[in-house]
């Protein structure tokens, strides 16, 4: 016999199995309420047993019966004290303690919404930690408080690793009195961020020499890294930022992923600088969208967004391929002065409100007329390429109005000369 208990989704599966030796049918009523007479004589009518039936043979049966209901009872009354959910411990790891040790909390899947509360991770200790110049990892984990990174210390722009040439690049913009530095990785994955996230210090930059990466995490205050520059990849792709989202003056040195990304009421990447790729295929803009005078260096995605109000790229430039395509403009978008160098796709692209492209400029031939627009596009002063027709003996409509000319002329001659025949 065979028991089966499951659990719900991410829980371990109990299977029971215990031995029942085969028994023969003696009556509808299977026999137990039997009296012993009765038993026997229905016993001995079954020739395929090898031996014959006695009063024995009845108490050795009602034995039986009465273990197995035994073995039953008792596996009912472990699965009821010990049920399936509880071997989906909650495991949580956490990095050895050391001088050099970085703060890691690893909490897995199985973990129920209190045990979650119970391993909560204070936004101090997470400051504490990257102010000493050690790793942040965490998974799975709830944060509570501020990440405040305006209090870490400042440093001299002398003792940055970067060239002076790209410090000169990016002084102008992000002001020259000194860094706040980030050194190592900073990787908060499937976390729940309760407080703000914030450096808004207009005395120097914020930098971030490692990775960083925020996969899947849910932040429920507002986030702004306005002045940072990122040296290594950074991954947004599935979080969700209930709030603002600023990284006004950002500079992305590597690539920047936001895939499927929810972002809230208001997106600014005003003036911010990206040296990677960038990739927010799927991602949704629920708010504002500003990214204005923009510098896009590498090929850029934002296939399949969702653009929920007012989108603004104007003054932005694209050195290499931007994909607009099947994205979703729900409200006004702006794309005045824009450069477009490289391809520009928007094939597929649903334009539900207006849509400015003035004194924007495509350097190769765009596919607008691929795109949706509930109302007509403007185009003031817009530089585009003319479509450049192929060469050929009919190829201008001059000469196509001179072909359709001549073929009516003879069918008018063949209908007369049918006409004649008769």
């Amino acid at each position: 016999m065979q028991l089966i208990i499951g659990g719900r989704k991410g829980r371990q599966v109990r299977v029971y199995r215990f031995y029942t030796p085969p028994l023969k049918p003696i009556d509808s009523s299977g026999g137990v309420s039997l009296p012993p007479d009765r038993f026997v004589a229905l016993c001995n009518r079954d020739r395929t047993l090898p031996h014959r039936c006695s009063r024995s043979t009845y108490a050795d049966f009602r034995k039986q019966m009465w273990s197995r209901w035994h073995v039953a009872l008792v596996l009912v009354i472990a699965i009821v004290t010990c049920p399936p959910e509880a071997d989906a411990v909650c495991v949580a790891e956490s990095s050895p303690t050391g001088i050099e040790a970085g703060l890691v909390v690893h909490l897995s899947p199985s973990c129920t919404q209190a045990e979650r509360e119970a391993h909560a991770v204070r936004g101090e200790a997470v400051m504490d930690a990257i102010a000493k110049g050690r790793p942040v990892d965490l998974l799975g984990v709830i944060v509570r408080g501020d990440l405040i990174f305006d209090r870490l210390a400042v440093h001299t722009t002398a003792g940055s690793p970067v060239s002076t040439s790209e410090r000169a690049n990016h002084g102008d913009r992000v002001g020259g009195k000194g860094q706040r530095i980030v050194r190592k990785t900073v990787s908060l994955r499937d976390s729940v961020v309760l407080g703000a996230v914030r450096h808004r210090a207009v005395d120097g930059t914020l930098r971030f020499e490692g990775p960083v990466n925020f996969h899947g995490s849910h932040f429920k205050e507002g986030v702004d890294f306005s002045r940072s520059v990122f040296q290594d990849a950074v991954e947004l792709s599935a979080a969700t930022f209930d709030k603002e989202a600023y990284f006004v003056q950002g500079q992305f040195v590597r690539q920047m992923d936001c895939r499927e990304t929810k972002f809230g009421p208001s997106t600014r990447f005003h003036q911010s600088r990206f040296q990677g790729s960038v990739d927010c295929t799927g991602a949704l803009f629920d708010g504002m969208a500003e990214f204005l005078e923009v510098n896009f260096e590498q090929p850029a995605s934002f296939e399949q967004s969702r653009f929920g109000l007012g989108t603004g790229f104007s003054g932005s430039r694209f050195k290499s391929r931007i994909s607009f395509r099947e994205a979703i403009f729900s409200r006004e978008t702006f794309f005045v002065f824009v450069a477009f160098e490289g391809e520009a796709v928007f094939a597929g692209a649903q334009f539900l409100g207006p849509a400015d492209f003035s004194n924007a400029e495509f350097r190769q031939q765009d596919d607008l007329a691929t795109a949706r627009f509930d109302e007509p596009p403007l185009l003031v002063q817009t530089k585009r390429l003319e479509l450049v027709q192929p060469s050929g003996l009919f190829q201008t409509r001059t000469r196509q109005y001179a072909l359709t000319l001549v073929f009516l002329i003879v069918a008018a001659l063949l209908v007369a000369y049918a006409v004649r025949l008769r």
